[in-house]
């Protein structure tokens, strides 16, 4: 897999940006690399210089995208926000998600989203702890734990093909994790 770059190059962007138009009229499996390259103005050797195939460029794209959403609503007033229109985008684009999602690996897939909002939730700790004085294992697990409740749902409603309306699950994680985290830190920090 491809990983995403700070800055990516002018042709990587514009392979993106018409492998996204081409999604919006074709599945991905019918999605081909001469036709990107030709959307994007490059040849197809500077498509393989970046991406194996299709479907790593789709991965690519899916995973900048996604974690660049999730860190764009990293805040403790943001994230069910962000997160609910995180979600409500993967159902709105229900086949082309899954046509990634399935492309990757369990480990794959879990290991990004982990990632992502172990990011979001290491910046809402960061937010909330304030003068609270934690040991730094205290807070790695904290952050550790909350990244695996939101995870979990989040595996759980994409392994059941999103079944639950994606903006009812946003609020009852929201209202579960209220003020949970902030009395985590305190109970660790008094612990101390």
């Amino acid at each position: 897999m491809s990983s995403a770059a700070a800055d990516p190059p002018r042709s990587k962007t514009a392979l993106a940006l018409a492998l996204k138009q081409a999604l919006a009229t074709t599945p991905l499996a019918k999605v081909t690399v001469s036709g990107l390259a030709a959307a994007a103005g490059v040849n197809r050797q500077t498509f393989y210089s970046h991406f194996s195939d299709v479907y790593d460029l789709a991965r690519w794209v899916y995973t900048t995208e996604v974690a660049n959403h999730i860190m764009a609503h990293a805040s403790y007033d943001q994230w069910a926000d962000g997160f609910s229109e995180l979600l409500g985008y993967m159902a709105d684009h229900h086949d082309q998600a899954y046509a990634v999602i399935r492309s990757l690996k369990h480990s794959e897939l879990e290991s990004f989203f982990y990632r992502s909002l172990r990011e979001m939730m290491r910046v809402i700790v960061a937010e909330l702890e304030g003068e609270l004085k934690l040991q730094p294992a205290d807070r790695e697990f904290i952050i550790d734990h909350y990244t695996l409740v939101v995870l979990g749902h989040l595996l759980h409603w994409l392994a059941t093909d999103m079944r639950e309306n994606p903006y009812v699950l946003t609020e009852r994680l929201e209202f579960v994790l209220h003020g949970g985290v902030r009395e985590s830190l305190e109970r660790f920090a008094a612990r101390r």
